[in-house]
């Protein structure tokens, strides 16, 4: 099935027979899907404004903000899927099928690996070439998902390691859509601000 740019599928899988799985903006549902067989679907329009929920399961509503299986997930053209795993990085759930879920979900793989490294290391030396190496993922990923909102994402979590220069460089490689964003429209705004 073909899907236009914007509108979102999200297939998910999980061992439960039934219960629900929400789509959250913040805290708040926006979205609910009813499990049936071990399967459950979500599929709608883009807020290209805010490209990003929140996943999570429960038995009810009332469970979603406690839940253990809780993850972001890119609202994004194509087929993005959700499945269980406990040995996730990104809260249970692994969120992929489409680059930019793809890209936050290798990211979170390959950065928890170097964390662990990094928490566990002793020796100074060694801990900083760990470091070296974590800086230059975060780095990598974000060049490499400017079209897409991985990037953003990522940007936005560590706009502090990059200077106003560095981060304006960023914004201009973007696209316009993910220029229209309300976190990059945001980072330009305080840019802005900060630099009169």
């Amino acid at each position: 099935c073909n899907r236009d740019a914007d509108s979102y599928l999200i297939e998910g899988t999980t061992a439960k027979q039934s219960g629900y799985y929400y789509l959250l903006e913040g805290y708040n549902i926006v979205d609910s899907a009813e499990v049936v067989n071990g399967h459950y679907r979500f599929e709608g329009q883009i807020d290209t404004r805010v490209p990003v929920r929140n996943i999570a399961s429960a038995s009810s509503a009332i469970e979603v903000v406690g839940n253990t299986r809780f993850a972001q997930v890119i609202l994004e053209g194509g087929t993005i899927e959700v499945s269980e795993d406990d040995y996730s990085p990104t809260g249970g759930l692994k969120v992929v099928g489409t680059k930019g879920n793809e890209a936050m979900y290798n990211f979170a793989v390959e950065a928890m690996a170097l964390q662990e490294q990094i928490r566990d290391c002793f020796d100074n030396t060694t801990r900083k070439r760990l470091m070296t190496r974590y800086e230059k993922l975060v780095d990598r990923t974000i060049r490499r998902n400017l079209d897409n909102y991985a990037g953003v994402n990522l940007l936005m979590a560590s706009g502090g390691r990059y200077s106003a220069e560095q981060r304006r460089e960023f914004i201009e490689r973007m696209n316009s859509s993910m220029r229209q964003t309300e976190a990059v429209e945001s980072m330009i705004e305080n840019l802005n601000t900060n630099n009169n």
